[in-house]
Protein backbone atom coordinates (compact mmCIF):
# COMPACT_ATOMS: atom_id res chain seq x y z
CA UNK A 1 0.00 0.00 0.00
CA UNK A 2 2.95 2.36 1.01
CA UNK A 3 3.91 2.42 -3.31
CA UNK A 4 0.24 2.65 -4.69
CA UNK A 5 -0.37 5.24 -1.96
CA UNK A 6 3.20 7.14 -3.27
CA UNK A 7 2.40 6.90 -7.18
CA UNK A 8 -1.59 8.25 -6.55
CA UNK A 9 -0.34 11.22 -4.71
CA UNK A 10 2.09 11.78 -7.66
CA UNK A 11 -0.10 10.93 -10.50
CA UNK A 12 -2.67 12.95 -9.29
CA UNK A 13 0.03 16.16 -9.49
CA UNK A 14 1.11 14.99 -12.60
CA UNK A 15 -2.26 15.31 -13.62
CA UNK A 16 -3.12 18.77 -11.94
CA UNK A 17 0.01 20.15 -14.04
CA UNK A 18 -1.33 19.42 -16.79
CA UNK A 19 -4.68 20.53 -16.78
CA UNK A 20 -3.33 23.82 -15.16
CA UNK A 21 -4.52 26.71 -18.15
CA UNK A 22 -4.97 24.18 -21.30
CA UNK A 23 -5.55 26.22 -23.98
CA UNK A 24 -1.99 27.88 -24.68
CA UNK A 25 -0.77 23.60 -24.05
CA UNK A 26 0.42 21.52 -26.91
CA UNK A 27 -1.90 18.95 -28.47
CA UNK A 28 1.17 16.58 -26.90
CA UNK A 29 1.13 17.75 -23.49
CA UNK A 30 -2.79 17.31 -23.64
CA UNK A 31 -2.50 13.78 -24.91
CA UNK A 32 -0.41 12.76 -21.52
CA UNK A 33 -3.65 13.50 -19.41
CA UNK A 34 -5.30 10.47 -21.20
CA UNK A 35 -3.10 7.59 -19.30
CA UNK A 36 -3.22 9.51 -15.93
CA UNK A 37 -7.10 9.02 -16.35
CA UNK A 38 -6.87 5.42 -16.92
CA UNK A 39 -4.30 4.70 -14.92
CA UNK A 40 -6.27 6.40 -11.77
CA UNK A 41 -9.88 5.08 -12.95
CA UNK A 42 -10.15 2.97 -16.36
CA UNK A 43 -7.48 0.38 -15.99
CA UNK A 44 -8.74 -3.19 -14.89
CA UNK A 45 -7.68 -2.19 -11.15
CA UNK A 46 -7.84 1.57 -10.88
CA UNK A 47 -5.25 2.95 -8.70
CA UNK A 48 -7.46 5.03 -7.25
CA UNK A 49 -9.94 1.99 -5.51
CA UNK A 50 -6.29 0.38 -4.62
CA UNK A 51 -6.12 3.30 -2.26
CA UNK A 52 -9.58 3.15 -1.80
CA UNK A 53 -9.53 -0.12 0.33
CA UNK A 54 -7.39 1.18 3.16
CA UNK A 55 -9.75 4.69 2.86
CA UNK A 56 -12.84 3.77 2.15
CA UNK A 57 -14.46 6.54 4.81
CA UNK A 58 -12.72 9.17 2.56
CA UNK A 59 -15.22 10.32 0.04
CA UNK A 60 -14.74 10.61 -3.53
CA UNK A 61 -17.35 12.63 -5.91
CA UNK A 62 -17.10 12.87 -9.46
CA UNK A 63 -19.14 16.10 -10.05
CA UNK A 64 -19.65 16.22 -14.17
CA UNK A 65 -22.70 17.74 -15.80
CA UNK A 66 -23.50 15.16 -19.04
CA UNK A 67 -23.63 16.00 -22.43
CA UNK A 68 -27.37 17.02 -23.20
CA UNK A 69 -29.09 18.07 -26.13
CA UNK A 70 -30.58 21.39 -24.34
CA UNK A 71 -26.56 22.02 -24.39
CA UNK A 72 -26.80 21.39 -28.15
CA UNK A 73 -28.02 24.11 -30.56
CA UNK A 74 -27.89 21.89 -33.32
CA UNK A 75 -29.83 19.64 -31.96
CA UNK A 76 -32.28 22.48 -30.90
CA UNK A 77 -32.58 23.20 -34.62
CA UNK A 78 -33.06 19.68 -35.64
CA UNK A 79 -29.50 19.40 -37.14
CA UNK A 80 -26.92 16.66 -36.38
CA UNK A 81 -23.59 17.49 -35.19
CA UNK A 82 -20.34 15.91 -36.99
CA UNK A 83 -18.93 16.07 -33.97
CA UNK A 84 -19.32 17.50 -30.69
CA UNK A 85 -17.29 17.46 -27.27
CA UNK A 86 -17.81 18.61 -23.83
CA UNK A 87 -16.25 21.83 -22.62
CA UNK A 88 -15.48 23.30 -19.39
CA UNK A 89 -19.15 23.05 -19.15
CA UNK A 90 -18.57 19.46 -17.90
CA UNK A 91 -17.24 20.53 -15.02
CA UNK A 92 -19.30 20.38 -12.02
CA UNK A 93 -20.41 23.37 -9.35
CA UNK A 94 -19.81 21.88 -5.69
CA UNK A 95 -23.41 21.92 -4.87
CA UNK A 96 -24.37 19.75 -8.01
CA UNK A 97 -25.21 15.85 -7.59
CA UNK A 98 -22.02 13.33 -7.16
CA UNK A 99 -21.22 10.71 -8.83
CA UNK A 100 -19.78 8.57 -6.54
CA UNK A 101 -19.46 5.11 -8.52
CA UNK A 102 -16.74 4.43 -10.76
CA UNK A 103 -18.59 2.62 -13.74
CA UNK A 104 -21.46 5.33 -13.57
CA UNK A 105 -19.01 7.74 -14.51
CA UNK A 106 -17.07 5.48 -17.01
CA UNK A 107 -20.68 5.59 -18.87
CA UNK A 108 -21.68 9.45 -18.07
CA UNK A 109 -21.93 11.22 -21.74
CA UNK A 110 -19.66 13.72 -22.71
CA UNK A 111 -19.96 14.32 -26.47
CA UNK A 112 -21.23 12.99 -29.31
CA UNK A 113 -19.95 11.87 -33.23
CA UNK A 114 -22.36 11.25 -35.91
CA UNK A 115 -24.81 10.28 -33.52
CA UNK A 116 -22.88 7.96 -31.45
CA UNK A 117 -22.86 9.17 -27.97
CA UNK A 118 -19.50 9.30 -26.44
CA UNK A 119 -18.68 8.43 -22.98
CA UNK A 120 -15.95 9.63 -20.56
CA UNK A 121 -14.56 6.21 -20.64
CA UNK A 122 -14.72 6.30 -24.86
CA UNK A 123 -13.31 9.09 -25.08
CA UNK A 124 -10.59 8.67 -22.48
CA UNK A 125 -9.78 5.61 -24.35
CA UNK A 126 -9.63 7.01 -28.34
CA UNK A 127 -7.03 9.04 -26.39
CA UNK A 128 -5.10 6.88 -24.89
CA UNK A 129 -5.28 3.68 -27.19
CA UNK A 130 -5.42 5.09 -30.37
CA UNK A 131 -3.91 8.65 -31.13
CA UNK A 132 -1.41 7.56 -28.86
CA UNK A 133 -1.74 8.77 -25.22
CA UNK A 134 -0.38 4.87 -24.47
CA UNK A 135 0.24 3.42 -27.95
CA UNK A 136 -0.77 4.07 -30.94
CA UNK A 137 -3.57 2.14 -32.52
CA UNK A 138 -6.65 1.87 -35.26
CA UNK A 139 -10.00 3.48 -34.22
CA UNK A 140 -12.14 0.28 -34.01
CA UNK A 141 -15.04 1.72 -31.12
CA UNK A 142 -18.33 3.27 -32.26
CA UNK A 143 -17.39 7.17 -32.47
CA UNK A 144 -13.27 6.58 -32.63
CA UNK A 145 -13.37 7.04 -36.75
CA UNK A 146 -15.06 10.19 -36.54
CA UNK A 147 -12.23 11.49 -33.93
CA UNK A 148 -9.64 10.22 -35.54
CA UNK A 149 -10.97 11.71 -39.19
CA UNK A 150 -10.67 14.97 -37.49
CA UNK A 151 -7.23 14.56 -35.73
CA UNK A 152 -5.26 15.18 -38.87
CA UNK A 153 -7.47 18.42 -39.74
CA UNK A 154 -7.03 20.30 -36.66
CA UNK A 155 -3.31 19.07 -36.13
CA UNK A 156 -0.87 22.14 -35.64
CA UNK A 157 -3.50 24.80 -34.94
CA UNK A 158 -6.54 23.71 -32.64
CA UNK A 159 -6.48 21.96 -29.46
CA UNK A 160 -10.22 22.87 -29.00
CA UNK A 161 -10.95 19.16 -29.58
CA UNK A 162 -8.44 17.49 -27.31
CA UNK A 163 -8.60 19.77 -24.38
CA UNK A 164 -11.82 17.73 -23.09
CA UNK A 165 -9.05 15.58 -21.45
CA UNK A 166 -8.03 18.92 -19.31
CA UNK A 167 -11.77 19.12 -18.15
CA UNK A 168 -12.42 15.68 -17.16
CA UNK A 169 -8.86 15.68 -15.49
CA UNK A 170 -10.61 18.82 -13.37
CA UNK A 171 -13.44 16.75 -12.57
CA UNK A 172 -11.36 13.92 -11.77
CA UNK A 173 -8.53 15.94 -9.97
CA UNK A 174 -11.31 18.05 -7.88
CA UNK A 175 -12.90 14.02 -6.61
CA UNK A 176 -9.36 13.06 -5.81
CA UNK A 177 -8.08 15.78 -4.12
CA UNK A 178 -9.65 14.41 -0.28
CA UNK A 179 -7.72 11.03 -1.31
CA UNK A 180 -4.55 13.11 -2.11
CA UNK A 181 -5.21 14.64 1.35
CA UNK A 182 -5.68 11.58 3.38
CA UNK A 183 -2.89 10.26 2.05
CA UNK A 184 -0.53 13.15 2.97
CA UNK A 185 -2.04 13.63 6.83
CA UNK A 186 -1.99 9.81 6.91
CA UNK A 187 0.52 8.13 5.10
CA UNK A 188 0.51 4.27 5.19
CA UNK A 189 3.95 3.17 7.33
CA UNK A 190 6.10 0.69 8.39
CA UNK A 191 6.39 0.89 12.51
CA UNK A 192 9.47 -0.56 12.23
CA UNK A 193 11.24 1.60 9.90
CA UNK A 194 9.26 4.81 9.58
CA UNK A 195 10.26 6.75 13.09
CA UNK A 196 9.09 10.21 13.46
CA UNK A 197 11.75 13.02 13.07
CA UNK A 198 12.05 16.31 15.30
CA UNK A 199 9.40 17.70 12.88
CA UNK A 200 6.60 14.72 13.24
CA UNK A 201 7.66 13.21 10.07
CA UNK A 202 8.71 9.99 9.10
CA UNK A 203 12.60 9.26 8.69
CA UNK A 204 13.07 7.20 5.29
CA UNK A 205 9.33 7.56 4.15
CA UNK A 206 8.35 8.96 0.91
CA UNK A 207 5.84 11.54 2.71
CA UNK A 208 9.58 13.50 3.90
CA UNK A 209 11.21 14.04 0.59
CA UNK A 210 8.14 14.69 -1.20
CA UNK A 211 7.10 17.56 1.42
CA UNK A 212 10.50 18.97 0.89
CA UNK A 213 10.23 19.21 -2.69
CA UNK A 214 7.11 20.34 -2.42
CA UNK A 215 8.31 23.50 0.16
CA UNK A 216 11.31 24.22 -2.30
CA UNK A 217 8.88 24.50 -5.44
CA UNK A 218 5.40 26.35 -4.10
CA UNK A 219 4.35 27.86 -7.01
CA UNK A 220 1.78 24.91 -7.37
CA UNK A 221 1.57 24.03 -4.11
CA UNK A 222 -0.15 25.78 -1.63
CA UNK A 223 -1.42 23.37 0.65
CA UNK A 224 1.99 21.86 1.48
CA UNK A 225 2.20 23.90 4.60
CA UNK A 226 -1.01 22.12 5.76
CA UNK A 227 -0.36 19.45 4.19
CA UNK A 228 2.89 18.88 6.79
CA UNK A 229 1.27 19.70 10.00
CA UNK A 230 -1.35 17.80 9.07
CA UNK A 231 1.27 15.06 8.79
CA UNK A 232 3.28 15.67 11.44
CA UNK A 233 -0.07 16.28 13.50
CA UNK A 234 -2.39 13.15 12.17
CA UNK A 235 0.64 10.30 10.99
CA UNK A 236 0.28 7.05 12.52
Amino acid sequence: MILAEWLFVETVDDLRRRIDDPEPRTRYELLGIAPLLRKLLLDGAPLLETVRVARPEVPVEFRIRPWTELEDKFAAEGLERYLGLGDQRLIGDPGDPAITNLEELKMTVVGIAQGEHLTFRSVVRYYAHVEGGVHFGTAKDPGESTLSSMAPILLGHSTGQIQTLAHLGQITVDALEPMRRSILARPTIHTLLHRKDDRGLFMNHWTTKYFESQAANPVHNHDVAASTRAGAREAH
